[in-house]
């Protein structure tokens, strides 16, 4: 009889645990529908700061499960969009931490170095991240643009005008040759 109440127990917390997940997920698409739907033509602060949350949360619930690792990766990007750039990062370095086998862990690596960059004006975070993004992923399809974004770290838009400027004058006169 023993056995049969903890079994009893134990399936009825099984099937709670089962249903919470379940709600979540659930509340994860209405808020993707509600944010991110083409039809919407700017997206909301607050629902896409609730839609974070969500996806947060569920991973902080259910760590071990498959949908964390991509929830992280949408969470870091659409924190990174809506001027939560630290929190961006933070979610960035989650993934390559706990989720090393995620297929998007060198996309990860590189965007934290570009919102280390671009969002947070980091200069000396930003070329750690590039060099260590360079490093682990020489090969990589944005190892090019992470060279090309180490290789103007700092410089000013003017800077970058008269360098290209130059460019273009050197590349003209070897070509008259």
């Amino acid at each position: 009889m023993k056995k049969i109440i903890i079994f009893t127990l134990f399936s009825a917390l099984i099937i709670s645990c089962s249903n919470n997940k379940e709600k979540e997920i659930s509340k994860i698409k209405d808020l993707e529908k509600a944010t991110l739907s083409s039809n919407t033509v700017s997206i909301d602060y607050n629902k896409a700061k609730e839609l974070v949350d969500a996806y947060i949360n569920f991973v902080k619930n259910y760590s071990k499960d498959s949908a964390c690792a991509n929830y992280l990766f949408k969470a870091a990007n659409i924190s990174m969009n809506i001027g939560k750039a630290q929190l961006s990062v933070e979610l960035f370095d989650q993934i390559i931490k706990d989720y090393s086998g995620f297929n998007k862990v060198a996309d990860c690596m590189f965007m934290k170095a570009f919102v280390y960059d671009d969002k947070l004006k980091n200069i000396n975070k930003a070329r750690e991240a590039y060099k260590a993004f360079l490093n682990k992923y020489p090969s990589n399809e944005f190892a090019d643009d992470a060279q090309a974004c180490l290789d103007n770290l700092g410089k000013t838009p003017e800077q970058l005008i008269k360098e290209f400027e130059a460019k273009q004058k050197k590349d003209s006169l070897s070509l008259k040759k």
